[in-house]
This record gives structure tokens, C-alpha cells and sequence, in this order.
């Protein structure tokens, strides 16, 4: 047995051997192909930030979107969707939306973004009820924007989310035919930059190859 494994090691090291160059050279030329497509596709939703408001911006739209960014098993808001909820708030108030959908995951029983969004915006902020319209299955920003046109039927909306997020959500929404703007929440996840790098890929993919399994459903007026 010893010697059948020994035998073994040495063709696979002569295999090795031989075609050491060549495996050099495919590895050389994926890697160079992985990280030529994160540049293109980081690129193209970048291009997306031009449409990014200042947070005093009077551009006025009816409904407003906040992407959910995570809760605590309180059912708290972290502190990126609070900045979010925050700032959203705050334009609503002063007349930026008449309206803001709550988009988030709902898929568990003991996880409710949305909920946990409405309690916070209504307890906290003091907004009336009347202007929230929970969307209990944005489980992901590219089914948040497919939901607003196919089941809410917005056609032009604002985001309010992280500003390294914000390039993204603009991007997928505008694919949907939304016309959609951006207004930074200011707080960033520890993690945001390495997210989106890989997120941003994921995003074209979706759009050129293969979108998500939407949960979709009877249209929602708001």
C-alpha cells in the first residue's frame, strides 16, 4: 500500500512537473480575468453615483425607499438602518417624499425588518402611519427595486441608504425602469467596501444573466 502511494506521489509530481508552465499561465490568466471583470462591473454601477442628492436637495418625489440593513434579536434596527431610518425621517418631514415604503426580510418567523423599521420610524420618529407602507419581501436590493414597480407601482422613487450602497440600489432600480435618485444616510458597515466590491458583480449578473427568485405577488397601491 505504502508503495502504491509512493508511485503515486511521484507521477503527480512528474505531472506537475511537465505542466507546471502551462498551469502557471491558466492561473495567471484567471486571475487576470477575475479581476478584470470586479473593475468592469464596479465601474459600470459606479457610474450610478451621479445620481446621488445632497441630503438638502429640493427634489421631490411621492414615495421614498428605505433598504433594510439588518436587526439586533431585540428586533432594534443596527445602527446603519437607524442612520438610514434617520435621515429618511428627516426628508419626509421636511416635504423631500410624501410617502416612504420600508423595504426588508421577512423570510423568518423572528426576523421582521420592515416591522422592526415601522416601530422605530413611529415610536422614535413620531411618523404617522398613513405614510409607511411596509414591504415585507425585499430580501435583497434587487428584489426591493423589482418590488417597488411590479407590486407598488412607483416608477420614480428616492433611496435612502449607505453611500458606498447607494451607486447599487440606483443601478438594479433603474434596470427595473425606475427612476431612481439617491440620498446617503452618512454611516457605513465595518465591512462596506469589501461587500460591495464583490456585491456590484453580483448585481450585473443578475441583470445579464440571471436575476433573482422575486417573491412577487397583487400590486399594492401606496
Amino acid at each position: 500500500m505504502k508503495q502504491k502511494l509512493n508511485l503515486w506521489i511521484h507521477s503527480a509530481r512528474e505531472l506537475l512537473g511537465r505542466h507546471r508552465k502551462l498551469i502557471i499561465i491558466t492561473s495567471g490568466c484567471a486571475f487576470v480575468l477575475l479581476v478584470t471583470v470586479i473593475l468592469v462591473c464596479n465601474i459600470l454601477v459606479d457610474a450610478d453615483r451621479k445620481y446621488i442628492l445632497p441630503a438638502s436637495s429640493t427634489k421631490h418625489v411621492r414615495v421614498g425607499i428605505v433598504l433594510g440593513a439588518g436587526i439586533t434579536s431585540k428586533g432594534k434596527p443596527f445602527r446603519e438602518l437607524q442612520a438610514r431610518l434617520d435621515i429618511a425621517a428627516k426628508e419626509l418631514d421636511r416635504g423631500q417624499v410624501d410617502k416612504l415604503i420600508l423595504s426588508g426580510d421577512n423570510r423568518f418567523k423572528n426576523y421582521n425588518e420592515p416591522k422592526a423599521m415601522i416601530n422605530y420610524l413611529e415610536q422614535v420618529k413620531h411618523i404617522n402611519a398613513s405614510k409607511l407602507q411596509p414591504d415585507y419581501a425585499g430580501r435583497s436590493t434587487y428584489e426591493s427595486c423589482e418590488r417597488e414597480i411590479k407590486i407598488f407601482g412607483v416608477n420614480e422613487t428616492i433611496i435612502y441608504s449607505a453611500g458606498s450602497h447607494l451607486p447599487r440600489a440606483i443601478y438594479l432600480c433603474r434596470h427595473f425602469g425606475i427612476t431612481a435618485y439617491g440620498v446617503s444616510s452618512g454611516v457605513e458597515a465595518n465591512n462596506s467596501t469589501r461587500r460591495e466590491l464583490l456585491a456590484r458583480v453580483k448585481a450585473v449578473f443578475n441583470i445579464y444573466i440571471n436575476g433573482e427568485h422575486t417573491v412577487l405577488g397583487p400590486p399594492i397601491k401606496v
